[in-house]
């Protein structure tokens, strides 16, 4: 099915023969889940391209009619092979998973066939979640939920930074979770004022610190992402305030998410309201993402951004405000677009927690 609306959408635009190099949109299309593929749809026919190392798993799960094709020697000369045979003048490669060098590669390999810039359909189509996706996300964010609601009980003064991470790590692999989304933020004081901080494996969480943990896992495939900043024994009046302001922007944003809303103008609800509380140039990211199948993923909630939001579409909201040498803020939910406005996933609390 996902594989027949992306061939419809290319034969409409004429942008067959296609070449997915994504094994993330590998996946989605196909379900394998191995570390080399490529895939080329063509106007009469499909091919699948791997080595050895997964030929009989690849049989086993791609479609009937798609023909698998067993690598030898360089991917590209494989692909020119087949497009020789196909007697076609152009193709269509998604622009955002091939490097320059692996372009010229290919570029020389299927001369004189032309090589032309496909864009990114298969992500775009991935935006529209079905009803699978959304309960495994589901399942992912409350998973997430859970893995906090337990730090809330273990987090003190003079834990190692790098321990609550570890501790993170253990939580989701304990309860069925193949990874985390990505490398967890656990940025205490000073760190927190850094949006990507990189986790300290010797700086001691100190009483009066802002905390600020950002986690996710993957389950059965598919992704959660939450933000909260708790606060270490006392919080100050400034980032009291501060606290008080983007979770009043978040608040606000979520409430304007509705289908066909553009991704711009959701980001300058949050991001208006705090430029009028005065911290608008500490507010330096976007508003939010989309999460899937990669915790990452279209569409980009971000400032000037004319995409339009679907139902049916998971995203983040996650505003901050980021004071150097201070701390910080940023509070995440993950949030459905549903037919007449938005669901928060998410459930854990966004009152100030002082532990």
């Amino acid at each position: 099915m996902k594989l027949d609306k992306l061939r419809k959408r290319l034969e409409r635009e004429e942008r067959l023969p296609f070449l997915i190099l994504d094994l993330v949109n590998i996946r989605y299309l196909t379900g394998f889940e191995g570390s080399s593929a490529l895939l080329l749809m063509t106007k009469d026919g499909d091919y699948f391209i791997s080595d050895s190392r997964y030929e009989e798993y690849a049989r086993s799960i791609i479609p009937a009619d798609m023909e698998f094709v067993l690598l030898k020697g360089p991917c590209e000369r494989t692909v020119g092979r087949i497009l020789k045979r196909k007697r076609v003048k152009r193709l269509f490669v998604e622009d955002h998973s091939a490097t320059l060098f692996q372009a010229g590669l290919l570029a020389k390999a299927i001369a004189p066939v032309s090589l032309c810039e496909g864009g990114s359909p298969a992500n775009e189509l991935r935006m529209e979640k079905g009803p699978q996706e959304i309960e495994a996300i589901r399942a992912a964010v409350d998973l997430a939920d859970s893995c906090f609601s337990h730090l809330l009980s273990i987090v003190r003064p003079g834990l190692i930074e790098w321990d609550v991470s570890i501790e993170i790590e253990y939580f989701y692999r304990k309860n069925g979770c193949r990874k985390s989304s990505f490398d967890s933020i656990v940025a205490s004081g000073p760190g927190s004022s850094m949006p990507h901080y990189i986790t300290s494996m010797t700086r001691r969480i100190e009483k009066g610190d802002a905390l600020l943990i950002d986690m996710g896992c993957e389950f059965r495939g598919y992704n959660s992402d939450l933000t909260r900043t708790i606060f270490v024994n006392s919080v100050d009046d400034d980032l009291r305030r501060i606290y008080g302001i983007v979770r009043d922007a978040q608040e606000r944003a979520i409430e304007f998410v509705r289908p066909g809303v553009r991704c711009g103008e959701l980001d300058a609800v949050a991001r208006g309201l705090i430029a009028e509380a005065g911290f608008g140039k500490f507010f330096g990211h976007s508003l939010g993402h989309g999460v899937g199948m990669e915790v990452h993923e279209l569409p980009a909630v971000k400032t000037g951004s004319r995409t339009r939001i679907g139902k049916n579409t998971v995203i983040t909201v996650e505003p901050g405000i980021y004071i150097p040498g201070r701390g910080g803020v940023r509070i995440e939910d993950v949030v459905l677009v549903t037919d007449g406005g938005s669901e928060i996933l998410t459930k854990s609390s966004k009152d100030i927690h002082i532990l």
